[in-house]
């Protein structure tokens, strides 16, 4: 089989621009019988090679990056029948970690050789397409220094989530958010909420699981803890995987959720790891099935 390849240059601290690391990767699929069509290109080149791959013949295309890497592929590949394998460069591997990928991405690739096809739902958050998460609050602030995270352990990323949580998270103005799902309307003020495609289970540390990745639902997680200690005692819950048994948290399940902010008209927002703004009031709706993926069949169940 021929693999087609995208890489994200800059993304893995650049490890790809490395010629001898290509050749490396490139040997994983030879080693297989299989030949490989590797494009390592720059940021501002992904979304046109993206485009002309997605069009391409062949089945699969393989991309590597972080998870804002992955969720572009994901927005072009979809309806172009093509299926997606996730090569993780990326701080967190959110989407990897879902489909219990190994991080390192030349073992991800000895098991992208031997997975199976599923489908997997997508959220759409206006005109912007999700995987893993999209979150509104004080969060996209803090993300913007999620960059130096890069390499570190959990718990090392768990205490500077800590400390950052003390000083930016309530710094950042409290929203007044109406959620509107299945015809019942929520008023909350919160600091953080987080949406879906399907439900996180709570862990022990810094990155929950999603093991359901084609429920057919999107789930809301508002949380309405407003004070230093409030969000000291809800960041230790989430670390500890106790968040949704506390007080002041709201969780919402649905096929579809507006939402909307009082005196705004757009904000900040987090999807997949990418900073953007989006306008208000903003749909939120799950697409069922709607990209097909790589898992390691190991893994399946």
């Amino acid at each position: 089989m021929n693999y087609q390849i995208v890489i994200n240059s800059r993304s893995g601290d650049g490890i790809f621009q490395d010629i001898e690391q290509q050749a490396r990767l490139r040997q994983v699929f030879a080693d297989h019988g299989h030949q490989v069509d590797l494009s390592v290109v720059e940021p501002d080149q992904l979304e046109s090679t993206l485009k002309e791959k997605a069009r391409s013949a062949g089945e699969i295309l393989i991309v590597g990056g972080g998870d804002g890497t992955i969720t572009t592929a994901a927005r072009l590949l979809h309806g172009s029948g093509k299926t997606l394998g996730v090569l993780p460069l990326g701080t967190f591997n959110l989407e990897a970690r879902d489909l219990k990928l190994p991080l390192d991405p030349f073992e991800a690739a000895e098991k992208l050789l031997d997975a199976e096809t599923i489908p997997i739902d997508l959220l759409k958050v206006n005109g912007e397409y999700c995987m893993c998460a999209t979150v509104i609050g004080f969060y996209p602030a803090l993300a913007k220094a999620r960059e130096n995270f890069h390499g570190r352990s959990w718990w090392v990323k768990s205490l500077r989530i800590v400390r950052e949580i003390a000083t930016v998270a309530v710094a950042s103005p409290a929203l007044d958010l109406t959620i509107t799902a299945d015809g019942k309307t929520y008023h909350r003020r919160t600091r953080l909420t987080a949406f879906s495609p399907g439900g996180y289970e709570e862990s022990v540390g810094l990155i929950p699981e999603r093991k359901d990745l084609a429920s057919g639902k999107l789930t809301a997680y508002v949380s309405e803890h407003l004070s230093r200690g409030q969000m000291l005692r809800a960041a230790f819950g989430y670390l500890t995987g106790n968040l949704l048994d506390m007080e002041k948290m709201t969780k919402i399940e649905s096929s579809e959720i507006t939402i909307n902010v009082k005196r705004r008209t757009s904000i900040p927002t987090m999807i997949d790891g990418e900073i953007l703004r989006i306008s208000l009031p903003c749909r939120l709706e799950i697409l069922p099935r709607a990209l097909n993926v790589l898992r390691p069949k190991s893994e399946s169940s």
